[in-house]
């Protein structure tokens, strides 16, 4: 058997109240949404020269959608990391690992992900994000020091 263990650049730890989850015990799926987006925001937070780029006009697309994502149940925490994991001229895909522990007697591990993009509020059309992007967010995964 192997085993690895996998660096983040964001990893946020959340205790979970009874209102984080629903009648079952099952993460709400706001709660996780709210969650994960906090940890895009803060990733993305991270990247200079794409704050840059939204100061300049350009807009963020960055939607992670939660849907059918296997239930968290009875976490006591949550943990939730994000990194990038590809980069593609006009885009890159930002990861996120969240992980339950708790009362129900396993650490649940779900992973997520986003497809991150500027584009051109005149016309829609993406926007390559260059090589200053590229390298920053290379910079930033080889930088990252979080475990989840």
């Amino acid at each position: 058997m192997s085993s690895f263990v996998s660096r983040w650049v964001v990893c946020n730890t959340y205790d979970v109240a009874a209102e984080h989850l629903d009648a079952n015990g099952v993460l709400r799926p706001d709660a996780l949404a709210r969650w994960i987006a906090d940890a895009r925001d803060a990733y993305l937070g991270e990247v200079g020269s794409v704050r840059a780029l939204v100061d300049r006009g350009l807009l963020l697309r960055a939607a992670v959608d939660t849907a059918g994502a296997p239930p968290v149940v009875q976490p006591s925490r949550v943990v939730v990391s994000a990194g990038a994991t590809e980069v593609y001229p006009a885009s890159f895909t930002l990861a996120f690992r969240v992980r339950g522990y708790g009362s129900g007697g396993d650490d649940l591990v779900v992973n997520l992900a986003a497809s991150v993009s500027l584009e051109d509020p005149a016309t829609g059309a993406p926007v390559e994000l260059g090589n200053e992007v590229r390298d920053e967010l290379i910079a930033l995964e080889h930088a990252a020091r979080h475990a989840n």
